[in-house]
């Protein structure tokens, strides 16, 4: 016979001390020199984790509010996969064992005192399946990134995908239309 023991439970009721994950997290930023400029960029957390920053690509990306993405997010504790990161990768190095992937944070100047970073974006013509497409120029190093929105059947995948010092990709998939 097994005996089950409950060693504190208050932490079923009480989220605070529950043991689900956050799986919306902050990442440490750092500044990097990509061609000569500085740039700050964030680390990305390779699989099923998301840093805060990268809230904002994924507004972008799906042209939606940022509360809107974090209440989907969330929704990963009550077992429910409405976004999802697949991966995020570096593919200057071995993919699962190496350096993480860096993205630069992107924020308003005229909003936020300590931006660094200058953004400037260019979208692209949506074609076939692409819903969204745009070149993000950064500190004035064009084509930095590529922020790829497509539909399927019966989901969307975004790709943000870094181009400038070395290449890397972030991966999602979103299996539900997000409205508030």
């Amino acid at each position: 016979m097994i005996n089950h023991q409950l060693i504190n439970p208050d932490a079923l009721l009480d989220p605070a001390e529950s043991s689900m994950p956050d799986y919306l997290v902050s990442t440490q930023t750092i500044d990097e020199v990509v061609g000569g400029v500085r740039v700050r960029v964030f680390e990305v957390p390779k699989a099923r984790f998301f840093s805060t920053h990268e809230i904002i690509y994924l507004a972008a990306a799906l042209t939606t509010e940022l509360d809107v993405i974090k209440r989907r997010i969330e929704e990963l504790k009550l077992g429910r996969k409405t976004i999802q990161k697949l991966y995020a990768v570096r593919l200057d190095t071995e993919p699962w064992g190496g350096k993480p992937l860096t993205l630069p944070v992107l924020c308003d100047k005229g909003q936020d005192r300590e931006c660094t970073n200058d953004l400037r974006s260019r979208t692209k013509r949506a074609q076939g399946n692409m819903v969204y497409s745009a070149y993000l120029t950064i500190n004035g190093i064009g084509k930095f990134l590529k922020i790829t929105t497509l539909r399927y059947p019966s989901h969307y995948e975004v790709d943000v995908v870094r181009l400038a010092g070395y290449k890397g990709i972030a991966r999602y998939t979103v299996n539900t239309k997000l409205t508030p």
